[in-house]
């Protein structure tokens, strides 16, 4: 496990303070002592309103204006003044996991999506206008899983939601998309299909949603389409008896190792990397805390479990074991 890296989560302003500038230092300490190029994975993840859909992984800004300056001040143009200090080093920056997929498929059904959606979208502007214009900096936009916008309705309307989220953060670019982070879905798997086991979706595995999504966001003009898939726990199909099964799953398994360019004939899969780090909780088991999901109470959750974000021994553990390939 040492071998690897992990992204690291500024999910918090204090973990951003706490976080950024130590990594991008010592990153580029290593650069220079080894004289080999160092890249740091960031995961930006603090959205006024954020997980909107979920309890588990709330953040602490609210979707309100003041915490929207809040987040553009105290936290995006802090990142944006180190990103430009440790000029000299390449940066990874996964955006806003779960925001934009819910955009796509919540904000009907869900009253604290619709309330964050204004926030969600000026937020998204905002950072591509900043971090899309740095030369070393390369974003990657999250897109959600498989068994989340793999259904063609759902595809067509991300294609809409990301062009548009896109172009509003011009003269910025992105570089591309992450999938599966923080998921379970498998890379492969071909024991499923189009049909009822998998409610019509024609993208059952990481593997086809993703060739789905560069023929669809190509379609829609976007001109970088490039991907980052999390492989970190997906090394083996887990115990969930339904693929929206997404807290503390048991049967986890490590999947492939992070590894640049790692499929031959996808050209535009830019890498496998372990975004979520193994071991972290998806959420807290306990059905009496503020911010228990009750994903978290069901069959195949891990039990008993911390809080989103706390060290989960047990599912480390589990998901060592079933490594594939095998540790």
């Amino acid at each position: 496990m040492k071998e690897y890296s992990n992204a690291i989560w500024l999910d918090s302003l204090k973990n951003m303070n706490d976080w950024l500038e130590k990594n991008l230092k010592g990153a580029l300490a290593q650069q220079t002592s080894s004289g080999k190029t160092v890249l740091t994975v960031f995961v930006v993840y603090d959205l006024p309103g954020r997980d909107c859909h979920a309890l588990a992984s709330n953040g602490e800004l609210l979707a309100n204006e003041s915490d929207m300056e809040r987040y553009k001040s105290e936290y995006i143009d802090i990142i944006e003044g180190h990103l430009k200090t440790y000029n000299s080093q390449p940066v990874v920056l996964i955006i806003e996991p779960d925001s934009l997929a819910n955009m796509v498929t919540n904000i009907e059904s869900t009253p604290a999506c619709a309330d964050s959606q204004k926030y969600y979208f000026d937020g998204h502007a905002y950072i591509i206008q900043k971090f899309g214009v740095l030369k070393h900096v390369a974003m990657y936009l999250d897109i959600g899983h498989a068994f989340w916008l793999g259904w063609d309705d759902n595809r067509e309307k991300a294609s809409k939601v990301y062009s548009e989220v896109i172009a509003s953060g011009a003269p910025g670019e992105v570089r591309g998309f992450a999938d599966n982070v923080a998921n379970y879905t498998p890379w492969e798997d071909p024991s499923l299909s189009r049909g009822p086991e998998t409610e019509w979706n024609p993208c059952p595995d990481e593997k086809r949603y993703l060739e789905a999504m560069y023929q669809d966001f190509t379609a829609a003009g976007i001109k970088s389409v490039y991907f980052v898939s999390d492989t970190s726990r997906n090394g083996k199909k887990t115990d969930r008896k339904h693929p929206g099964e997404w807290c503390n799953q048991t049967g986890v398994g490590i999947g492939a190792r992070p590894q640049a360019s790692p499929i031959s004939g996808m050209e535009y899969l830019d890498a496998f990397y372990w975004v979520k780090p193994l071991g972290e909780s998806d959420g807290t088991s306990d059905e009496s805390a503020e911010r228990y999901d009750g994903y978290c109470g069901h069959e195949t959750a891990m039990k008993p479990a911390p809080e989103a974000g706390q060290w989960f021994q047990a599912h480390f553990e589990e998901g060592i074991k079933n490594a594939n390939p095998p540790l």
